[in-house]
């Protein structure tokens, strides 16, 4: 019979016994896990405190009470693009930014539009945005002004026939009026401010305007009166 001895395989081939694992090893993935749990519950109670709204005067309540509706809202879920657009809803808007301060302030910083015109609004003055939009009251009116227009789509309009009289003539516009849908009546001033021209376009631009800015640039006989509005005829009225 033969016995084989207790080193019958050799040390390369013989089973190792099973390393017990660290207990730092298992101590530290615990413990992240913990503290991001940890920071995960401390995250999701915090809320919006306050809301502060700045650089302009005052907006609508409804935007305003949105804003307060935030009061208590969970910071991780506030869409700060979302709360722009709200405050850019307001027409007399401009530049619209929106941060957190934390621990939970929503600060709306609003950028008052750049008024591109005026229009009467009972008995005061509203500016004008470059859409057509009343953008909140003013002290005073701002050239040009629009008179007559009720809507926006017709004062953004207006605001074409503006930039296509000062591009032709070179003078400043300083009032336009709808007389009606086919007939604004139009003020100029020429660059010397001494002489206001009237004139009656229409919304297109017809072969008597064009041939009005000819006379204008070859500095013909001044004139303070004209109905550019018909394709074959140019009625004029010159100064004195």
């Amino acid at each position: 019979m033969t016995v084989f001895g207790p080193r019958f395989l050799p040390d390369r081939l013989r089973p190792r016994a099973p390393r017990r694992r660290s207990r730092r090893r298992l101590v530290a993935p615990v413990a992240a896990v913990l503290v991001v749990a940890a920071a995960a519950m401390t995250v999701s109670r915090w809320q919006i405190a306050s809301v502060e709204i700045t650089g302009a005067d005052a907006v609508p309540g409804s935007v305003a009470a949105s804003f307060e509706d935030l009061v208590g809202h969970a910071v991780l879920l506030l869409d700060l693009d979302w709360a722009r657009r709200l405050a850019a809803t307001w027409p007399a808007a401009g530049e619209v930014r929106v941060r957190l301060e934390l621990p939970g302030t929503l600060v709306v910083e609003i950028a008052p539009q750049a008024a591109r015109g005026s229009a009467p609004v009972g008995r005061g003055w509203h500016a004008v945005a470059a859409d057509g939009r009343l953008a909140g009251p003013l002290e005073g009116p701002v050239s040009p002004r629009l008179e007559g227009f009720r809507r926006a789509g017709d004062r953004r309009l207006a605001f074409g026939v503006v930039r296509r009289l000062a591009e032709g003539t070179g003078a400043e516009v300083v009032e336009i009026r709808q007389v009606t849908p086919l007939d604004y009546r139009v003020a100029l001033r020429d660059g010397s401010g001494d002489l206001t021209t009237v004139v009656h376009v229409a919304p297109e631009a017809t072969d008597a305007e064009r041939a009005w800015y000819r006379l204008v640039a070859e500095g013909s006989p001044r004139h303070d009166w004209a109905d550019l509005r018909w394709p074959n005829r140019l009625v004029l009225r010159e100064v004195g």
